[in-house]
């Protein structure tokens, strides 16, 4: 049976199975679940008037009051600059660790990008790709995601369309491994993963660039020559006798799916490794989200969505969560809109922070861009009594917001990349 209560007398153990208001209007990608932590009940409290629950499937009893509730009274909007928001001491101390974190990371990733860059050139004049120097390459990588994944996550927005494929391989290489990080899986192991999730399009470098830059959609038998990319990769590397067996595997195999309907191989269930479906999830995610010749990159949340909701006919749902669970909800490096409307740059979002993480405040309510960004932690404000103002409404396109923030994340990690010059900011 299902009970119709008032937010405030929600418990933890209870399972909502019904919000006051649609689904995706939330940030809550499961629809129907236990309220299993102090976030969600406070990310349920500051979204909904009432919920209902569901007793059976609930893990406490359930008291269910009148039906009918009393009319709730908003609070005022909440102004940015009074107490809740002082620049404390930690905060700047927080700040300025993650900036060095940042610009470390950026560091890394230059290097990554400029390899990437000539492996793709050379392996189109037919040169043999230097194996040493990629296996350097993950080695740097890992090292930066062990330190901070957060930092080295945020850099993978720093998508540009006309560096689609190399940039593409350095953020499916990262987004592996901090999603294999997250799974358990050792640094020697992650070093081997990570090789293949950064070659995994190697064996685009034997497509024909009419093909891979093309504007519209592809021919049927341009997409034949399309598939071809991860058997000739495949062969490519194995040629070389210098990668594992891993590596080899995610190489030949990002494109299998669990019911057997991928390529080349039509591999299902079992027969597909962790770490392939690893690099399949984040090859996907990447592709949905960033801009391509094609069509246009979609949102974060967006994309984890349709991701998870296709998930028993792609990769499992127990993968698909466990990715989620990796990257938040509102993943690191995604520009939200806070229930006052001021915009933050999300930069914490792990597994305790999902629903309310630690944000750069860029800009104010009012609509005025910040000098300097403040960082924010929305679960230590949401504790404040003005829950509604402090939690995430959406995610927020760089169309829509006006101003591009991966000018702010370069300032903030101090970097100067060629290609990203974004003038005076709006």
């Amino acid at each position: 049976m299902q009970y119709r209560l008032d937010v405030a007398d929600l418990k933890l153990g209870h399972y909502v199975a019904e919000l006051d208001r649609p689904w995706t209007e939330t940030p809550f990608l499961f629809q129907g679940f236990v309220v299993s932590s102090e976030e969600e009940l406070h990310k349920l409290r500051g979204l909904c008037d009432h919920v209902y629950v569901d007793a059976e499937q609930s893990r406490v009893p359930v008291e269910p009051r009148a039906v009918t509730l009393p009319f709730r009274r908003r609070k005022p909007r909440a102004t940015l600059g009074g107490p809740t928001t002082a620049v404390t001491a930690s905060r700047v101390a927080d700040l300025t660790s993650f900036r060095r974190s940042a610009g470390h990371a950026g560091g890394v990733r230059e290097r990554s990008r400029v390899y990437l860059q000539k492996v793709f050139k050379d392996g189109r004049l037919g040169a043999s790709l230097d194996t040493d120097e990629a296996k350097e390459v993950v080695r740097g990588l890992v090292e930066t995601i062990s330190a901070d994944a957060n930092a080295a996550i945020w850099l993978t927005q720093l998508k540009r369309k006309d560096e689609y494929t190399s940039l593409h391989c350095l953020n499916v290489c990262v987004l592996t491994l901090a999603f294999c990080r997250h799974l358990g899986y050792s640094s020697e192991d992650l070093q081997m993963i990570g090789l293949g999730a950064l070659l995994h399009d190697i064996g685009k470098t034997q497509t024909p660039l009419e093909i891979l830059n093309k504007p519209g959609p592809l021919t049927r038998d341009e997409f034949a020559v399309m598939k071809r990319h991860p058997e000739d990769g495949y062969r490519l590397m194995l040629r070389t006798g210098q990668l594992p067996e891993v590596s080899l595997s995610i190489i030949r195999s990002h494109h299998e799916r669990i019911p057997g309907d991928g390529y080349p191989l039509a591999l299902r269930g079992s027969e597909l490794q962790v770490p392939v479906l690893a690099v399949a999830i984040a090859d996907v995610y990447d592709a949905m989200t960033s801009d391509r010749i094609y069509h246009q990159g979609i949102g974060t949340d967006l994309a984890l969505r349709m991701m998870y909701e296709q998930a028993a006919q792609t990769f499992g749902q127990e993968l698909m969560e466990a990715f989620i669970r990796c990257v938040g909800i509102y993943p690191v490096g995604s520009l939200v809109e806070l229930g006052n409307q001021a915009l933050g740059l999300v930069i914490d979002a792990g597994e305790d922070t999902r629903l309310l993480p630690r944000v750069l405040l860029v800009r104010n309510a009012d609509g005025r861009m910040r000098p300097e960004p403040t960082m924010l932690d929305l679960a230590e404000l949401s504790q404040g009594g003005r829950l509604r103002d402090w939690t995430i409404r959406r995610v927020v396109s760089t169309a829509e917001a006006g101003f591009d923030p991966r000018r702010i994340m370069l300032e903030q990690a101090g970097l100067r990349l060629p290609g990203f010059d974004f003038g005076q900011p709006s």
